[in-house]
């Protein structure tokens, strides 16, 4: 069975969007899990910022700092740059799984223009 700790994921200083990919058996969600918020359990390393049709874009690695197999949804919240959580956010919940020590690739968009900062959330799931 895998533990998880009630702790926010990772807030971040900057922009980006939607989900972009996470793998090949990533399931999209309607609604947010009812599960554990991830912490320390889940790191994230940005590799780089673009931009897409006036939308910044960011690609990062999810990676799984525990020795068992992680199963979890994650998703975006975006704010614009008061701090004001932007309409339609968190976006979709996408549900996967990382085994121990590994990485995994995603790509988000902001939403708008006026996205100006972001914040990711993981969400555990029972297995």
């Amino acid at each position: 069975m895998i533990r998880s700790l009630p702790v926010l994921l990772c807030l971040f200083a900057a922009c980006a969007a939607f989900p972009g990919g996470a793998g090949g058996e990533t399931t999209l969600l309607a609604v947010q899990p009812s599960g554990a918020e991830l912490g320390s359990e889940i790191t994230s390393l940005v590799l780089g910022t673009s931009e897409r049709s006036g939308r910044r874009v960011v690609s990062l690695d999810l990676r799984n700092e525990t020795d068992e197999t992680i199963h979890f949804a994650w998703s975006v919240e975006w704010m614009d740059k008061t701090g004001v959580i932007c309409p339609g956010t968190p976006g979709e919940w996408r549900s996967t799984h990382l085994e121990a020590g590994a990485e995994m690739p995603i790509e988000i968009e902001a939403p708008s223009p006026h996205a100006a900062s972001w914040r990711l959330l993981a969400v555990a799931m029972d297995r």
